[in-house]
């Protein structure tokens, strides 16, 4: 393993390299980049946020996946099996999904857990799509319909979404087909779970449930240098798992990949939105919006960090 704090020439070479490779990181002077390489592989614990690292925690180790699931689905799971995270299709054209985990548990029923760090277009969209895709590859010709098992999508995001008539404090969005009217459900086949972790409200970690204990280190884990005190001892083997030191070489590099290409779309959101906040009233929002795009925001993520609606962005923008 490699002692990521304290790097030889020919590893900082090999890392360098990378980051030399990432064409929107090119501006930065070689001791930015060697800094941006060092903020990445010294933490102590990887950055769970990062698809890739969520992935390898998540992925290799069927009891940590368990726990996670069975701290958030009504009904207790036994036991569960990772699979592929590529949805194989009979039709070529079709488009072939990549989940950052896919599992089933015991009786047949189909899991998908995502990590999203940005809101994207169609974001709810996909995530039906994913769901749906799974229920349609359970059948084959002649199979009855009484035969599919329930699909659960959970997807944890890095950005809040609008959830009309739920509290604004509420952590986890659970949507299923009901009637419009009654509330009735319609099918219990295909529920997605939408768990956004910047609602987390501060708390002392000894006062978390499990779900806020999990919000809590999904979020943060990337800054904390060691494992925080109060969190219940259940979640040491997550920290394990996420050690950045105990990662193979070729899969840290993966990675650093990883990690870089969402470098500039976080930074560039962060800094200028905070820039706008320090300057309080002297910087309006059309202002903050302005400087945000002329940086290469995107609008999805000018949303995220100003609470505007895109409506309320491209209203500003154009005044």
């Amino acid at each position: 393993m490699t002692d990521t704090t304290n790097l030889t020439a020919k590893q900082m070479d090999r890392y360098m390299a990378i980051v030399n490779d990432a064409e929107n990181l090119r501006t930065l002077t070689d001791m930015e980049k060697e800094h941006l390489v060092r903020s990445i592989l010294s933490s102590t614990f990887l950055d769970l946020l990062c698809d890739f690292a969520f992935h390898y925690v998540f992925q290799r180790d069927p009891d940590l996946l368990l726990m996670l699931l069975n701290d958030f689905l009504p009904e207790k799971i036994v036991s569960i099996d990772l699979d592929p995270n590529m949805l194989a299709s009979p039709v070529p054209a079709d488009k072939k999904p990549v989940m950052d985990v896919l599992a089933h548990t015991e009786d047949g029923r189909q899991i998908i857990i995502e990590m999203q760090q940005e809101k994207r277009k169609a974001f709810f969209p996909r995530l039906y799509y994913y769901g749906s895709k799974l229920l349609s590859s359970q059948l084959g010709s002649g199979q009855d319909y009484a035969g599919l098992l329930p699909v659960y999508v959970f997807c944890f995001t890095n950005f809040k979404s609008a959830h009309p008539g739920c509290p604004e404090e509420q952590l986890v969005y659970e949507y299923q087909h009901r009637e419009k009217v009654g509330g009735a459900p319609f099918t219990n086949l295909h529920t997605t779970y939408i768990c956004e972790l910047p609602r987390l409200a501060a708390k002392a970690p000894k006062d978390m449930n499990p779900v806020e204990s999990w919000f809590y280190i999904l979020k943060n884990c990337s800054t904390f240098a060691d494992k925080p005190e109060g969190l219940d001892p259940r979640y040491d083997k997550v920290f394990e798992a996420a050690k950045t030191n105990l990662v193979p070489d070729n899969e840290r590099i993966k990675y650093l990949r990883a990690m870089l290409s969402d470098y500039d779309k976080r930074t560039i959101g962060e800094a200028y939105f905070e820039e706008g906040v320090k300057e309080g009233v002297k910087v309006g929002k059309a202002e903050i919006v302005k400087t945000m795009l002329a940086k290469g925001a995107d609008i999805a993520l000018i949303s995220e960090y100003t609470g505007l609606s895109i409506e309320e962005i491209s209203s500003l923008v154009a005044q």
